[in-house]
């Protein structure tokens, strides 16, 4: 795509940009595209990719433009179209998207409608006689007969479609080696073949596949490595769509037929016995959030920036499937009654679906999803998250044990923190975790995991978090972990900690350590009719330290305050708090840094052998950057 720029004045042309991505028009410097002229704004309009093709978007304090012969008004968002002009002030910018564009994206229609229309097909030619109430059996006959009826179809009805329609065939090619390529991101050899694979592999075949994914990594020059996976990925994402003309051309017409046919056996073998688009997404590295708005709106959350995913369903019904997949081996359910639903996958990532009529565009998931090697505190030191100063402080004050609440807004890593803070208990201690949907992995032995139940169709059967906790103080624990306090269970997370577990942990959402005592005290007072005064004080007796997490700007998290609870003011009567660490810095250069405040407990965490002070005043200059 390029943008050829005319000067009516000057009587001028020229190309001022050509590449892939969307770019700024106005009088800035920085825009991609600048108009030198008084009628010009600075930051006039914005061009971008949407769903239906590129688009213009005039800013909110601008001149109209046009684009052809209509006007577009500031604040306005206008379609474009190959060769479309549009006209700011003495200039015309002729939009040209380019024909290998358009048959990129006639392409990408059409492989959509190829892949409906064969799971259709090959549904309506099933065995369904073989199929129990909860769906086909995932069997090696299945998978046989799934396996031909995909072979007849592409010998027949679907052969123009799919294998003599260049584009389309091109288009499927690339997202298979895309495929192959991204399960290889963080060492991996070569690509996962899935426990209940096609029948019907050509070694041969399979083997001039991988060597082409072998030429891709070495002209990308891709690491593979673990810690490269970020690097990795950007590569891929900004050199692979240009490197695919030539990488197509190098491979044989049989290797190209049999990687597209083994493609569509893939997706469609997920589609009817699997997570459909979602699985490819649960396979790529470096994939912290899956965000799907509806069936054809997918995000992810890749290095703490969310950007779209070209994944897509197959309309509300493929997706409604996948959800009840997700949530039915759990003894969940979801539909029109219970439109809402929190729960897990087999690896541990949260899960959470609405559906209509909550959710007014149709079902809405949310997949939260957890590295694949256990976080430690050691690696929150070495990605700069806390000093290692820090680090002593916290594993010192859950050794003797002092109760801590980790804080953080949404996505912050209040769950990576109190795993890492619950990997420090001492492994004679007796816990018990109690949680909506279990997501912590403690590692000691003697633990006790309890999960929310909801209640059944009749409305009965529920145990909420304070349910649990209430009856987790009769299991003779030593520690009491709660996932996360939001309401009424507040109140009896304090009693556990003021009644001889001391040690707990729990997380809950707040803007900053000082704000999670407020959160502490609403919750409270959500639970029990009691003097506000009477609440602080329970407050300042149960609580120690307060973890306070969040993301910054630039998608970085970090821990931004480790706050020691003090006690009562006696003058004001409010709970009263000192930082002993806190955020200095913005961005790149932001590190948790010591305030100089020296924690009450300090003291006896020395003489008690479990804090070096030499060691924790050497780690407490911000070793973190």
């Amino acid at each position: 795509m390029r943008v050829v720029v005319q000067d009516t004045l000057k009587n001028t042309r020229s190309v001022p940009y050509e590449g892939q991505a969307g770019f700024r028009i106005g009088r800035d410097a920085a825009c991609e595209v600048t108009l030198d002229s008084a009628m010009v704004s600075k930051v006039h309009a914005q061009v971008d990719r949407a769903k239906a093709g590129w688009s213009i978007s005039v800013s909110a304090d601008a001149r109209p433009l046009r684009v052809g012969s209509e006007w577009v008004q500031g604040g306005a968002t206008a379609p474009l179209t190959d060769k479309a002009e549009i006209h700011i002030a003495q200039y015309v910018l002729v939009f040209e998207v380019g024909a290998e564009e358009v048959a990129r994206s006639s392409a990408a229609e059409d492989v959509n409608a190829v892949q409906q229309d064969l799971h259709t097909a090959v549904i309506r030619q099933l065995d369904l006689r073989r199929a129990s109430s909860s769906g086909l059996e995932h069997s090696s006959k299945t998978l046989e007969q799934i396996n031909a009826i995909i072979d007849e179809l592409l010998k027949g009805e679907y052969k123009s479609r799919v294998l003599e329609d260049r584009d389309v065939r091109n288009r499927l090619l690339s997202m298979d080696l895309r495929r192959r390529l991204v399960l290889r991101l963080g060492g991996e050899t070569k690509a996962e073949k899935p426990v209940n694979a096609m029948p019907g592999e050509n070694t041969a075949l399979e083997t001039a596949a991988e060597q082409a994914v072998d030429r891709i990594v070495r002209t990308l020059a891709l690491k593979l490595e673990k810690k490269s996976v970020a690097d990795d990925m950007d590569i891929v994402d900004q050199r692979y769509n240009a490197l695919m003309t030539t990488m197509v051309n190098e491979l044989p017409e049989n290797v190209q037929v049999y990687v597209v046919s083994r493609f569509l056996k893939k997706v469609l073998n997920d589609m009817i016995f699997g997570l459909g688009p979602l699985q490819d997404l649960l396979d790529t590295p470096n994939i912290s959030e899956i965000m799907i708005v509806s069936p054809d709106l997918v995000y992810v959350e890749r290095g703490g920036q969310v950007v779209e995913s070209d994944s897509k369903f197959l309309g509300d019904e493929a997706l409604l499937n996948v959800i009840e997949r997700i949530v039915a081996p759990l003894g969940r359910r979801i539909d029109r009654s219970s439109p809402l639903v929190d729960a897990r996958l087999k690896d541990g990532s949260r899960v959470n679906a609405v559906i209509p009529p909550i959710a007014l565009k149709g079902p809405c998931l949310t997949i939260r999803r957890f590295p694949a090697h256990r976080v430690t505190i050691g690696d929150l030191v070495k990605w700069g998250s806390l000093p290692s100063g820090a680090a002593m402080l916290l594993d010192a004050g859950v050794k003797m044990p002092k109760n801590v609440v980790v804080a953080g807004g949404t996505g912050s890593g209040k769950t990576t923190m109190l795993n890492c803070l619950s990997a420090m208990i001492p492994h004679d201690d007796r816990i018990v975790t109690i949680e909506d949907a279990a997501e912590l992995q403690l590692q000691q032995e003697h633990v006790v995991s309890l999960e929310t139940k909801p209640a059944n169709v009749e409305g009965k059967g529920a145990y909420t978090i304070r349910d649990l906790v209430k009856n987790s103080l009769r299991m003779r624990p030593d520690r009491i972990v709660v996932g996360e306090c939001r309401g009424e269970e507040a109140f009896d997370m304090l009693q556990a900690m003021n009644t001889g577990h001391d040690g707990s942990m729990t997380t809950i959402h707040s803007n900053s350590a000082q704000d999670a005592i407020s959160r502490i005290e609403t919750m409270v007072l959500m639970a029990a009719d009691l003097p506000l005064a009477a609440v602080r004080r329970q407050i300042g007796q149960a609580v120690d330290i307060i973890v306070f997490v969040g993301r910054l700007k630039n998608g970085r998290r970090m821990t931004l305050q480790i706050t020691e609870v003090i006690g009562l003011n006696p003058h004001t009567g409010e709970v009263e708090t000192r930082d002993i660490f806190r955020k200095v810095g913005e961005g790149e250069q932001a590190v948790l840094t010591a305030t100089g405040y020296m924690p009450s407990f300090l003291g006896d965490a020395v003489e008690r052998g479990l804090l070096d002070v030499d060691a924790w005043f050497a780690g407490s200059e911000g070793d973190a950057a």
